[in-house]
Parts: C-alpha cells; sequence; structure tokens
C-alpha cells in the first residue's frame, strides 16, 4: 500500500491542500507453518485514515468497479471497507493512483496515518503443503483451513497489515509491514495448533458441527469467506449464520436451515439445497448456477443481482423474494407463469434454450 500526496496550487485554494491518491497491490503469499506452509489470499479488508490536525474533503466512495465498497464518511477517520464483487476470486488485482478525496491542512503540523486490517472473513487459505495427507474429506478440510486461519489472524497476521504515515515535515511515504515484528510462534503454541491439526486430521467423525467444535469454532460466525467445497452439510441448523463471501461450491445442503442468513456473495455453483429452509436469507450477488433448489422455501429471500441460471427450480417457493437484477435461464421447473412474474419483478429471464 502506498499513498501520494499531490500539492494543490490555486488562488482560490486557503492554506495548505493536497489531492491523496492510494495505491493497493494484493499478491498471494506462503507462510512456514508447523513444518510445512501455507498460501493465503485476502477476500477484502479495511482502509482507515486517521488525520491530525487536518481534514479530508470530497471523500471519494467509487474507488473501483472490481469492489464492493462501504463507507464509513469521517473529515478525520474515513474508512474505506472492500468486499469483491465476485463469487469466485481473492483480490488480485491492483489499484492504480485511485483519488480518496482532498486533504486541508489545519494548523502547520499535521500527520495522516493509514491502515489496512483485515479479520478472518477476509482471509482465506487456497494451498497447504506437508501439513496433513490431501486425502482427507471436504469436511475436514474446510474445518483445518478456517482453524489455520483464526490461528493466524489471532497469532502470527499483524494487525493493522499494514500502515503509512504523512506527516508536515515529509511528505514521503513511510511504510512499515506491521509495525513492528511478527510475533513468533512459541513452542507451546506451535504443540498446541500441532495436536488441534492432528485431532481434526484423525476424528472419527466426519460431522461437521463436530468438527467445529474439536477446532472451537461456531458455525454460525466463523465460516464468512471460508472454504467450504464439496462438503456435506446435509440437514445442519445454520439459521442466521454469517457465511458472506463462503466457497460453497458444490456443498450438500439438503434440508439444511438457513433462514434468515447472510448468502451475500456466496459461491454455490452446483450445490444441492433441496428442500432447505433460505425464508428471508440474504443471497444477494449469490453464485446459484446449476444449483438445485427444488422444494426449497426462498419466501421473502433477497435474491437481487443473484446467478441462477440453470438452477432446478421445481416446486420452489419464490413468495415475496426480491429478485431485482437476479439471472434467470434454463431453469427446470420454472412456469410460463413464474417467468412473468419474475421479469414483472425485476428479473432477467432469458428465452435460450
Amino acid at each position: 500500500m502506498t499513498l501520494e500526496a499531490v500539492p494543490i496550487s490555486s488562488p482560490s485554494v486557503k492554506g495548505n491542500e493536497f489531492d491523496l491518491y492510494l495505491n493497493l497491490n494484493f499478491n498471494q503469499q506462503w507462510y512456514p507453518l508447523l513444518d510445512g506452509r501455507i498460501k493465503l489470499a485476502l477476500k477484502g479488508g479495511q482502509l482507515q485514515l486517521r488525520l491530525e490536525n487536518s481534514q479530508l474533503h470530497n471523500l471519494n466512495s467509487q474507488l473501483d468497479d472490481y469492489f464492493e465498497i462501504t463507507t464509513k464518511a469521517s473529515e478525520t477517520e474515513p474508512t474505506w471497507i472492500f468486499t469483491l464483487k465476485t463469487t469466485k476470486s481473492v483480490l488480485a488485482n491492483s489499484l492504480k493512483r485511485v483519488k480518496l478525496g482532498t486533504v486541508q491542512t489545519i494548523t502547520e503540523s499535521f500527520t495522516l496515518t493509514a491502515t489496512w486490517t483485515v479479520l478472518p472473513a477476509d482471509v482465506t487459505l487456497i494451498d497447504a503443503e506437508d501439513l496433513w495427507v490431501h486425502d482427507i474429506s471436504p469436511n475436514k478440510h474446510g474445518i483445518l483451513e478456517r482453524t489455520i486461519v483464526f490461528f493466524l489472524c489471532k497469532s502470527q497476521l499483524p494487525s493493522p497489515l499494514s500502515w503509512i504515515k504523512l506527516g508536515s515535515s515529509n511528505l514521503e511515504t513511510e511504510e512499515n509491514w506491521g509495525a513492528g515484528k511478527k510475533p513468533e510462534i512459541t513452542l507451546p503454541i506451535r504443540e498446541e495448533l500441532k495436536q488441534l491439526i492432528q485431532q481434526i486430521y484423525t476424528a472419527k467423525t466426519d460431522d461437521m458441527e463436530e468438527l467445529a467444535q474439536l477446532a472451537k469454532l461456531n458455525l454460525k460466525t466463523d465460516l464468512a469467506g471460508g472454504n467450504l467445497l464439496a462438503t456435506n452439510l446435509s440437514g445442519i441448523n445454520l439459521n442466521g449464520a454469517n457465511l458472506q463471501r463462503a466457497n460453497l461450491r458444490g456443498v450438500d445442503l439438503t434440508d439444511a436451515d438457513l433462514s434468515e442468513a447472510n448468502l451475500s456473495y456466496v459461491n454455490l455453483g452446483g450445490a444441492d439445497l433441496s428442500g432447505a429452509y433460505l425464508d428471508n436469507a440474504d443471497l444477494s450477488h449469490a453464485d446459484l448456477h446449476r444449483t438445485s433448489l427444488a422444494v426449497a422455501n426462498l419466501i421473502g429471500a433477497n435474491l437481487s443481482n443473484a446467478n441462477l441460471q440453470e438452477a432446478n427450480l421445481s416446486n420452489a417457493n419464490l413468495s415475496r423474494a426480491t429478485v431485482t437484477g437476479a439471472k434467470f435461464g434454463k431453469n427446470t421447473g420454472l412456469s410460463e407463469e413464474m417467468k412473468l412474474s419474475l421479469e414483472q419483478r425485476g428479473a432477467t429471464v432469458s428465452t435460450q434454450q
């Protein structure tokens, strides 16, 4: 992360003002862990500025089309929360010289600090070597992935992950990754993690709830952003759970209770949600391509901007569902009457076969 301050020279400008530009570069990184290593990538993060004796005006809330950005407007502590618009990617692109706004100084002495912080939901493990045999079940793999991410966020990844400080005496960036040395993993902590990984790996059960108990994870709060590819979650109770940005591609969620759950930006491509309870769930921007929603309850669900092309909708209940911007097409079980209703409610229904 770098910042660039460009002074504004104009007769109409009173005092010192400069335009502030941001550069962000996202890379997947390998980290050593125990006797192996892991590769981490980001799905989001939070950028915050803290201004002393200065203020930020003309705040830019539309930084890039690649991200969904929530802005917390403030003259002295503005914040941008980054979320990927795609359900399939991690942060890999770069933001080049994007204007954040205009800084006006109040006194001759001023400072500006920018921090980039991440939560476990922003971090995903995309590869691992020499930590376990890779023939483990998808359920164990999903729990191990989340266990390691939470461990790293607690003990290894610095917070903030990156920070920069600008000051009145020097407008060059002062960059310090982690604001200090990365914490060392002590021997007792290493052993605890090693035993936990072994305990999950050798567990006689493949039940997701039992595995989560072993890992001391809360299924309703700790799976956001996780990689749960092809897991078996049939009949599970995830009522009100936060699964935002999780990879649930090919997951068995038959008869699962996902009512009022946050499933926004989730990849559910090819998943089986037959008979699932999704009433009042947030499925906005979700990928439901070729998903089975047969006999699923979607009453009051938010399906805005979701992709439901080729999804099986046989006897699915879409009453009061928000479908603005949703895409349908080649759907099994979608009657002509329902197609017309969906179009009238703002969905796009393709007629191509």
